[in-house]
Formats: structure tokens, sequence, C-alpha cells
């Protein structure tokens, strides 16, 4: 491994920004993301006289369409022309914004970190952006995939913003307006809800030095979220129909929601988990294989946030419904015989293998450490020393009290 943990560095600044800075050394590839600990779950809110507010759907992903544009002009543009090459994201709940570059690391960091303070939100260029993000919209609403994956939150969550599409909808986004933007943006980017991730051959006093420079954004706002009763799901099974020679699906698990302190062990732990049960080594896809439900195993993922938590797979395939309940039969199994300890370390070493060689590139690390930051404020060694100590308890623990077929549902594309 080129880059040596004890490297790393993590602090936070007098105005509340958490930094994580990691050198890695004769690397050319340098990157920097600031991640911001809000997105589009974050609708429901309480003001300062208790009032509550509510944003319309798509909001923090309409901010970060525009946050790019600023008085001078195009902070996108402008990462070009310095060498670098810039983008953003948002989901549930956060969104970032990073570049990447070889040659001028600070001033291209320096924009980075100015142009996310210094928001310009007006009538005209609101009302520009609404066909922009109509457009995105309308190619994710014929992305079967993308079909798949909410229908499947819809079919989970029956009051939990997670249900809704990150770019809201057609009608949500014709209801925002410039000062939409700014009171959304006055209660999501607090400093002290901000992280900055720094990585490749960078001088960790000098970011730091940076960092230390970013004024103080504070709010008396505070976020809400809808109760969502655990143990019950909205409807089994949804299906949409959109021509597609092999159906894809998705199956889910509606889990209760974890507290913030135990969100980093239970992704460890679910991960792990699903692999186990799903994974190209599992019984359940030797069987799916051997029955022609599947040609490769199914894509597994855990997701946890304020007031949910579910996990999924994804696939394609003739016969979804049949591949579903032979999923359901080795869940049942598998927690009837429990976990055996040679399936244990065989997923905890793939595991540690995969994590050390995403910390092996600085685009890998640094995305890896986006993540970590904004689900638990966790550093890259603090989740490494977690997968060494994971025990198969904690899988155990996930498998019997966590994960049921009672609230399991299938989505279908077909």
């Amino acid at each position: 491994m080129s880059m040596e943990m004890s490297k790393e560095v993590q602090g936070k600044t007098k105005s509340g920004l958490r930094y994580y800075i990691l050198p890695m050394e004769g690397f050319q590839e340098k990157m920097a993301a600031v991640v911001v600990k809000a997105g589009a779950n974050h609708i429901f809110w309480r003001d300062t006289e208790g009032k509550e507010r509510t944003f319309p759907k798509g909001t923090a992903h309409f901010i970060e369409h525009k946050l790019f544009q600023q008085e001078w002009g195009d902070a996108f543009t402008r990462f070009t022309e310095q060498g670098a090459s810039a983008n953003a994201f948002t989901d549930g709940d956060k969104t970032v914004y990073y570049f990447t570059c070889r040659d001028g690391f600070a001033e291209n960091l320096r924009l980075l970190l100015d142009f996310v303070q210094k928001p310009v939100f007006t009538p005209e260029d609101t009302e520009k952006e609404k066909s922009i993000i109509a457009s995105e919209i309308a190619m994710y609403d014929d992305d079967p995939d993308w079909v798949a994956y909410y229908q499947l939150l819809n079919g989970m969550y029956r009051t939990h913003p997670v249900k809704n599409p990150v770019a809201g909808a057609k009608e949500t986004v014709e209801e925002v307006r410039a000062e939409t933007l700014r009171q959304a943006y006055a209660a999501y980017y607090t400093t002290e809800n901000m992280s900055l991730v720094c990585a490749g051959d960078v001088s960790a006093r000098q970011v730091q030095a940076m960092a230390e420079k970013v004024g103080r954004r504070a709010t008396e706002w505070r976020a809400q979220f809808p109760e969502e009763p655990d143990g019950e799901i909205v409807e089994k099974y949804r299906e949409r129909k959109m021509g597609l020679a092999t159906p894809c699906f998705q199956i889910g698990f509606k889990l209760p929601a974890m507290a913030a302190e135990e969100q980093l062990q239970s992704r460890i732990a679910m991960n792990a988990l699903l692999e186990i049960l799903a994974g190209e080594s599992s019984d359940f896809f030797r069987m799916a294989y051997e029955k022609g439900l599947l040609d490769e195993p199914p894509g597994g993922a855990y997701f946890c946030g304020e007031g949910y938590a579910f996990a999924a797979l994804s696939g394609t395939g003739e016969r979804p419904e049949e591949t579903a309940e032979l999923l359901g039969k080795a869940l049942e199994r598998l927690k009837r015989e429990g976990i055996s300890w040679a399936d244990f370390e065989r997923v905890r070493k793939k595991m540690l293998g995969r994590l050390l060689r995403k910390m092996d590139s600085v685009g890998g690390l640094c995305m890896g450490q986006v993540e970590w930051a904004a689900a638990a404020d966790a550093s890259a060694a603090e989740v490494l020393r977690q997968v060494k100590a994971m025990k198969k308890e904690d899988a155990e623990k996930m498998l019997q009290n966590r994960l049921t077929a009672d609230t399991m549902v299938l989505s279908v594309v077909k």
C-alpha cells in the first residue's frame, strides 16, 4: 500500500468546518471535495420561531446546479482554465462538490472553498435552470434501474423523504424560487454541517491554513424527519412495464433506523451479511445460477441515514418473483443455521482487500472518505480499524435482529 494511514490529518477549524487530509506522496493526481451533510431528504425544517417549513422536493439538487454560477462567471469554466476537472452530486443525505488536478492544487482548492460560500440566486437564473433540471428528470424517468430503485423505496416507505427522487419532480421544481434557494442554502450550508476532504501529494499545513479562512455560518433551523413505522411496508410487490428484453429488479429489506453512533458499524456488518447471503460464493447465488434465474450475483448495498435504513439487492433475470422467493428461503435457512466461521472470514478478508485497494488510489480514497465523513464523521483509519475488528457476532446480530423477510419488497421493471 503506497499510503501510510498514520499520515492522515484530521481536525476542526474555529468556524466548525471538519477536515480530513490524506497525504499520498508520489501520486500525481490530487483531489479535494467539500461535503455538505444535507441532501434530498432534508425538506422538512423547524425555523427559529418554531414554525414548520417545507422546501420543495429537489431543492438540494437545485442548489447544487446553481452554486457553480458566480457573480464573476461560471466556476466550472474557471476550474477547467486552471487545469482541473470539477463536478458535483446530490443524494439523499449529502451534497458534494469536488475537483481533481495534477498541478495548481492550491488555486483550485481556493476556488472550491470560495464558490461554495458565495451563492448567487437570481429570479431570472432560477427560472432558466428549471428546464435544464426538467430534462434531467425526464432522462431519469427513462432509466429502468432508476425506476426500479425508487419504485422499491415507495414500496417500503410511507412518509420518509428517502422515497423521493433526488432531483424532485417537474411540478416540485416549478415551485422553487430564488428566495427558496436562499433560505435552503442558509439552513443546509452551515460550517458545522460541512467537511473538507483532500487526498494526494498535498501539504497538510497549507490545506489547514486555507480551511481556517472559511468563515463561520450557522443556523437555528433544525431538520425534521417524519416518524416512519418500523416493521411496516407499503406494498410487497411493485411493477412497471417499459418494454425491456430482460426484466431488471430490486429486492429490498426495510430495516429499523439506526442511531448515528451505530451507523458506521452497522454499514460494515450489513455489507458483510449481504455478501454472505447473496454474494458470488453464496448458496443462494449457486442455486439461482443453476436454475437459470441469474447469470451473475446481484449487486448488494446497505443504506442508512437519519430516520431510515434498508438493504437492497439488484439484478436482471427472466423470473424476478422466483428469484425473490429463493432469496427469502435462503435468508430463513441462514437464520436457522447461522453464519459459518469460514464464510465470515472469507467475506471479511474480501472486504478488507477491497478497502485497501480503494485506499491505494487518490480518487478511491478521497471519495471513500467523503462517504465515511458524511455517514459517521469517521476517518479512513477508523473505517479500516473497524473492518479489521469486525466480529462474526456483528453480522449475526444483523441477521437475527434486523433482516427479515416480513419487510421484503420486490420492485420489477419489465
